[in-house]
């Protein structure tokens, strides 16, 4: 599962940055989230978020002795893994480095992009978590289901 990104209806509002520290760190601070909204430097109308790729290669990880997937569910890493990114895509404040951890299976900043600039991507097809849907990670095949509320 990864979070695709349709940096056309990003309208810069920011609220997928606070709810990702918010969700983490139980405060509000832009500066401490794993996703972060950029201007595009030709056209400064244009907002587009980054957040990591959750790459197969993992080449942050590159000369680690680690199990990729337990550092996948980690929030805070080490600077030297935003370093080696080749997307520039891991948040750097402080001495810690913020990695995308899918908030556990339930991506909060999907749920609160009200312009629907980013959605859940399974690999094989696309699928937009509303707010009346529940994510299950640990099952095998992972599953949304609706949980019924109007």
């Amino acid at each position: 599962m990864r979070i695709k990104v349709d940096k056309k209806k990003c309208s810069g509002c920011h609220l997928c940055e606070m709810v990702c520290s918010l969700f983490h760190l139980g405060v509000i601070n832009t500066e401490k989230s794993a996703i972060r909204i950029q201007k595009d430097d030709l056209d400064s109308s244009q907002n587009f978020p980054i957040l990591c790729n959750q790459c197969k290669e993992m080449k942050c990880l590159n000369g680690e002795e680690v199990r990729e997937g337990l550092e996948k569910k980690r929030f805070i890493w080490a600077i030297k893994r935003a370093e080696r990114c080749p997307f520039d895509a891991l948040t750097v404040f402080g001495e810690n480095a913020y990695h995308c951890d899918l908030c556990g299976g339930t991506p909060q900043c999907v749920k609160v992009c009200t312009p629907k600039a980013l959605r859940i991507s399974n690999g094989r097809r696309d699928r937009r978590l509303s707010e009346n849907e529940i994510f299950f990670p640990r099952s095998r095949k992972a599953k949304i289901i609706t949980t019924g509320i109007h």
